[in-house]
């Protein structure tokens, strides 16, 4: 392949290459010896730029009026790519455009996105900016065509370079991988490994691509230690804190939350704890516990909901604290810290070696494993975390991570040798003094009844509001009918399964024992048991979606989800699904029967001689124990009535497949019984976990009717700081003209505020129906738009409110809570709707059945926890100025809008008409500046 590259960009009008137009092109050619020449010209898109595109450039209708017609310059920029290989940012993005214009480039293309995501994958930014950062290149200016094409340039050859650096045995495995498919870095892996031979075979590559795991502390041994000081946590949250932590206040409430923790640990006690914006509850809490830990060995789990909390107690408040304990510690152990995530989150070894011996492989495997190759020899953990996955990706690594109960029961060189990264992080769990976990990970503990988590007896829950949704997802079951089509395909399938894994396993000397011939015997029959289940599989989810169906049709109107009820499964045409599944189950049977016996028999000595083995006894148990959970998880649905489970039928919108699920009723009895009355110390933690006024509702959905309460306000000034808009004359949402008069008032109030806006609402369709409303005429007054899942990420998203605030962003779900916006870059804070949950939802339905008055005792009090968490996006530090404006006009015409009221801290409040709002917003962000 020749070394003489062209670097592309375009810039356009849109992404959209049969509706967009090119504005400018930028290409580069060049070659390794630093020769190079250009290309860049702006060309007329015959149409308006869009005000986003504009802001984003810097390129105006007056800057490409006059310019040519892209029609104009193809053949001259045709001329200048040849046959070269085309490097670029999202390179498919601009080859695109050239396909619609006809011109398709001859030459590999060569993403630096894609690449940067294999040789850099810790990189938190891959944007072309980002990248460039990183790699030490001046990139100072952006999204024009030549300076981007430019850039790319130097990241390529930075990039190229990393990769060529690689140990030869490396690389050439690496493009050994890549050679059996179509993927354009192949020919980019085969070009540097020709450059650099490697000698011989991969000299165990296998196991020497791996970092030998990092010499570990013993187990902690608890023993009886002395209680801890609480004039010692003053200290520590007083002159210590100032000098380990930047900008660090003295906070009356931390100290007090501190206490109480410092307490319930002390005096082995249940602790609930609503802390307000602001306190600092992190270090609040981990103060106590670290010395509670160091002092007498024991555990303490620290749990939350969010990867961003987790993070951020890993990466900053947990480090602070090893500092201030450290101080404090004379002599004996030093504070030790872990993170430890659920088996899918960890690289299985033995399945990667397996999968790299594969004769043939598809792209994302491919992919995947060349990813793992350069990664494998730079980690420590083996957590796709630290990975860059795409989605399709994602489906590979689910097939060779640690995800089943049977991984480290099988017979393992990686588990002997103690390289497996499951094994590793269950070891420096067992070491640790904190343990950083999620709430799923301990609600799977609870539902297996322990292993998945050292023993513990301290329990702190960060972000505890979300621990009943956690706990109706952990301890329910799901499975829609590509569940079993996995199961089944994991047992026998054309290409691949259990079964043909045992014949290319039964080669050699091993074909002619009497234990192979009975496990081919045994495969035969797996895989007939198989078929006859497939022929099952499809009568018996047509029969699920035709009740759904039929019971949409009964209605009048379509059903997405159908709560099991004693009334629905009386209906006669529930008899047919019963049936339907009963033939599917009594095959399933059959199926997991012949596992069972296939697995006894790779437990023999004989069979240890089948190459393959450990894959093989892994896989055997694998599939045994997912079967069995999917014939019990659905039987229980579908044939027996249980009073204490929520079951239901709902349809899934992106395979338009139906699935069946269940959920415990009452969460509260099982936490309470399984989890709570379990542990010496359990602190319930959050800045929302009260709703009018007390700790009833958390009590009663969560089950901790014997623990404390301490209820800190927030050191923020709200009164002076935020102000309430109310209107008095919005359409409820259920009423004609609600979206006109939403767009309206989004349009005049975003104006008034010129951007610095978020918006938050409870479904995606309202999301694009007010994005389609107000982008153009915002857009106008030079305010950019942007939507969720309409322009980019959550997170892109909040970016570009940060970087550029002349911006509204819209929002839901993720958006009303773990938004950390500062100072004027968000201003306005607007509430759509009443954050109610769906009253169709069949958990909801069936939950709401267990309270005399549901509305007021269960859906208002979870609404208000949510209105709680969209309120605090607002005010994120003392010197915050803001307005908060709610557009449901139920929060001031019923009854129950004085109960979200009142659960917001004391703030200025101002009930007005529409028309008056703008003026007041203006004037609430003006004073400010006083």
């Amino acid at each position: 392949m020749a070394r003489t590259y062209v670097s592309l960009d375009l810039e356009t009008t849109g992404l959209d290459p049969d509706h967009d137009a090119i504005i400018e092109v930028g290409a580069v050619r060049f070659d390794l010896d630093g020769a190079s020449e250009t290309f860049a010209t702006f060309v007329d898109p015959k149409r308006a730029i869009p005000y986003r595109v504009q802001r984003l450039t810097n390129i105006a209708d007056s800057d490409v009026a006059g310019s040519p017609m892209f029609a104009e310059v193809a053949a001259d920029l045709e001329a200048f790519i040849a046959d070269a290989p085309v490097i670029g940012q999202n390179i498919s993005f601009d080859l695109s455009f050239l396909e619609r214009a006809r011109i398709r480039p001859p030459g590999p293309p060569f993403d630096t996105q894609e690449l940067a995501s294999f040789l850099l994958p810790n990189l938190l930014d891959y944007s072309l900016r980002g990248i460039a950062e990183h790699l030490e290149i001046e990139f100072p200016v952006q999204h024009r065509a030549l300076a981007d094409a430019e850039a790319a340039q130097a990241v390529f050859l930075a990039l190229r370079a990393r990769l060529a650096a690689l140990p030869p045995a490396l690389l050439a495995e690496a493009a050994r991988v890549a050679s059996v498919t179509r993927w354009p870095l192949r020919l980019l892996l085969d070009e540097l490994s020709n450059e650099s031979p490697a000698l011989g075979d991969d000299g165990g590559l296998m196991h020497g691509a791996v970092r030998p795991p990092a010499k570990v502390a013993p187990p902690l041994r608890p023993s009886p230690g002395k209680p801890i000081d609480p004039r010692e946590i003053e200290q520590l949250l007083g002159t210590a804190a100032r000098s380990v932590i930047e900008s660090f206040e003295d906070r009356p409430e931390q100290l007090a939350m501190s206490r109480a923790v410092a307490n319930a640990l002390n005096q082995d006690e249940q602790l609930l704890v609503e802390a307000g914006t602001g306190i600092g509850k992190s270090l609040a809490y981990l103060l106590p516990a670290a010395r509670h830990a160091l002092n007498t060995g024991e555990r303490v789990v620290i749990s939350t909901n969010t990867i961003n909390l987790q993070e951020q107690l890993t990466g900053q408040d947990i480090p602070a604290v090893e500092q201030l304990v450290g101080r404090f510690q004379a002599g004996g152990d030093e504070l030790r810290t872990a993170q430890l995530k659920g088996r899918n989150n960890y690289l299985c070894l033995l399945r990667w070696s397996n999968l790299r011996r594969s004769p043939s492989l598809t792209e994302d495997e491919a992919k995947l494993l060349v990813r793992l190759l350069l990664w494998l020899p730079h980690t420590d953990t083996g957590d796709r975390a630290e990975l860059r996955l795409s989605q399709s990706e994602q489906v590979v690594w689910n097939r060779l991570s640690a995800q089943h109960e049977a991984c480290l029961a099988t017979p393992c060189a990686f588990v002997k040798d103690g390289s497996c990264f499951l094994l590793r992080a269950r070891k420096r769990a067992e070491a640790a003094h904190l343990l950083v976990v999620n709430h799923a990970l301990v609600l799977s503990d609870v539902a297996v009844g322990g292993g998945v988590i050292p023993e513990y007896s301290r329990l702190i829950l960060d972000e505890a509001q979300h621990l009943e949704d956690e706990a109706t997802r952990q301890l329910g079951f799901h499975a829609g009918e590509e569940d079993l089509i996995d199961f089944l395909d994991s047992v026998a399938k054309k290409d691949g399964g259990l079964a043909a894994g045992l014949r290319n396993a039964a080669r050699g000397a091993a074909l002619q024992l009497p234990s192979t011939r009975e496990l081919m015997q045994l495969g035969e029959r797996a895989e007939q048991a198989v078929e006859r289940a497939r022929e099952l599989l499809q009568p018996c989810f047509l029969s699920l979606a035709g009740f759904l169906r039929q019971q949409g049709q009964n209605n009048g109107t379509p059903v997405e989800r159908l709560l099991l009820t004693r009334a629905i499964r009386v209906q006669p045409d529930w008899s047919d699904v019963e049936l339907a599944w009963e033939n599917l189950g009594a095959a399933l049977g059959q199926v997991l029967s012949a596992i069972e016996a296939l697995s006894l028999a790779l437990q023999t000595p004989d069979a240890g001689q089948l190459l393959d083995h450990e894959r093989l006894a892994s896989d055997a148990a694998d599939a045994l124990l997912t079967g069995a959970l999917l014939r019990r998880g659905i039987d229980e649905i579908v044939l027996q009535e249980d009073a204490d489970m929520i079951c239901w039928i709902a349809q899934n919108r992106s395979t338009a497949g139906v699935g069946v699920s269940s959920a415990p009723l009452r969460v509260s009895d099982v936490l309470n019984e399984r989890l709570f009355s379990r542990k010496d110390t359990v602190v319930l933690t959050s800045a929302t976990l009260t709703s009018e006024d007390g700790f009833d509702f958390i009590r009663e959905t969560l089950g901790l009717q014997e623990a404390n309460e301490l209820r800190l306000g927030s050191p923020f000034d709200y009164a002076k700081s935020t102000l309430l808009l109310v209107p008095r004359d919005m359409p409820q949402p259920n009423q004609p003209g609600y979206m006109a008069a939403l767009i309206q008032a989004l349009i005049d109030l975003v104006r008034a505020s010129e951007g610095r806006a978020l918006v938050l609402f409870t479904a995606h369709a309202a999301v694009r129906a007010a994005h389609a409303g107000v982008k153009q005429a915002l857009e106008e007054e030079q305010i950019l738009v942007l939507g969720h899942n309409i322009d980019g990420s959550p997170r892109q998203l909040i970016q570009a409110l940060r970087d550029h605030p002349r911006t509204a962003v819209f929002g839901t779900a993720s958006f009303w809570e773990g938004v950390d916006v500062v100072g004027e870059a968000l201003s306005l804070l607007v509430i759509t709707r009443l954050p109610f949950a769906v009253p169709n939802d069949p958990v909801f339905q069936a939950r709401s059945e267990l309270f005399d008055d549901a509305f007021s005792q269960y859906a208002v009090p979870q609404a208000v926890l949510r209105f709680k968490q969209g309120f605090g996006r607002l005010i994120r530090r003392k010197t915050d100025r803001g307005v908060m404006v709610c557009l449901d006009s139920r929060i001031e015409s019923k009854s129950y809008g004085e109960t979200f009221l009142h659960s917001l801290p004391p703030c200025a409040i101002r009930r007005s008409l529409l028309h008056e709002m703008p003026g007041q917003l203006s004037q609430w962000l003006a004073d400010g500046h006083e």
